[in-house]
């Protein structure tokens, strides 16, 4: 009996030491893993120096944390990962441009990133230029390459979702001035354009459309066309019920920006022979509208092919006053085009 009873206090003293033992080395464990994490946590020198990071839009967790610690403002991108996770602020980092110190703490640099410091640039986009020209634009105005615009132009993606003939983006990248992080590439400003325009194509210009008997397409197309004629707003209303007439009779458009396009955009005066050049877009062999626009047009353009005046005019004619003569009959049109002639005729002999 003794003898039991001193084995059962002799293995109950034993388990108490293994518990105090096990409790101890889960202690030291837990105090070593607080003080490494720690270290982590902590500013990775005691300079005061900023380093400039760039954050691409688009850019995930890791691929923060991977630049972060390249540029030894963190310890380690694991725990970078880690605690953003704890944190919950995964979908809350922002891109921008960011100046940051290495004394500085992960949880202060997380809270500057999530704070965001983005420094923006602005594209501005005139109505009526082709998707080429602006992809040029682009380049010339140090954003990137026209060939990297071109490329997100010709996305699939983008033309399926926002194209409805799902060819080309010309006409349907929405001249405006767009503001956008600095960094964002090519693909993300034409996806704005895009959506811009799809944004401004409400409900009640479908239906004014449809009312027309035309598609969006269509009236998009119109819509480029009275862009490059019209010398100034005011016109575009006429200009527009000069074409409607014109498409109604089944007449000709006989626009010279629709040669222009088609040759690619020259930088002259037509010729008689440029007239005869054969393409869908050309307006002088072809009946009713081109195949597509001839460019992106503004919103007073696509109002106004939606919104013809009744006129009785089916020729127009430029005249040296920066406007247009509009004419009935084509014996009036021909004649005010004489007088234009001699008037610049005279001028160019004083």
């Amino acid at each position: 009996m003794f003898v039991r009873d001193l084995a059962s206090v002799l293995t109950r003293t034993r388990f108490r030491r293994y518990c105090l033992y096990a409790l101890g080395s889960i202690g030291v464990l837990c105090l070593s893993a607080v003080l490494v994490f720690g270290y982590y946590m902590s500013p990775t020198a005691s300079s005061e120096e900023l380093v400039s990071i760039t954050i691409a839009p688009g850019s995930n967790t890791t691929t923060i944390a991977d630049h972060l610690a390249t540029n030894n403002l963190i310890r380690s991108s694991l725990v970078f990962r880690l605690v953003v996770r704890y944190r919950g602020i995964g979908t809350k980092l922002r891109a921008g441009n960011y100046q940051l110190s290495r004394d500085m703490s992960l949880n202060q640099i997380l809270d500057e990133i999530k704070k965001g410091q983005i420094t923006y640039q602005t594209f501005t986009v005139p109505e009526g230029k082709t998707a080429k020209a602006i992809a040029e634009l682009w380049e010339t105005s140090d954003l990137g390459t026209a060939e990297s615009f071109i490329e997100a132009m010709q996305s699939p993606e983008l033309l399926q979702k926002y194209i409805p003939e799902g060819v080309s983006v010309e006409g349907y990248l929405f001249p405006s001035t767009y503001k956008f992080a600095e960094g964002s590439t090519a693909r993300t400003v034409v996806r704005m354009m895009l959506s811009e325009s799809e944004k401004r194509w409400d409900e009640t210009l479908a239906e004014e459309a449809e009312a027309l008997g035309f598609t969006r397409h269509e009236i998009i197309t119109l819509a480029s066309i009275i862009e490059r004629e019209a010398a100034s707003k005011e016109e575009i209303p006429i200009i527009s019920g000069v074409f409607h007439n014109r498409l109604k009779d089944n007449w000709r458009l006989q626009a010279d920006p629709t040669v222009l396009y088609a040759l690619g955009e020259p930088k002259r005066l037509l010729t008689r022979a440029d007239l005869a050049y054969v393409s869908p877009y050309n307006t002088y062999l072809n009946k009713g509208l081109p195949p597509g626009p001839i460019g992106n047009p503004g919103m007073a353009s696509i109002l106004g092919a939606l919104r013809p005046e009744e006129t009785e005019f089916y020729y127009f004619v430029a005249t040296d006053e920066g406007k247009h003569h509009f004419s009935k009959t084509l014996a009036e049109h021909n004649r005010m085009r004489r007088v234009i002639k001699r008037k610049r005729a005279l001028t160019h002999t004083r």
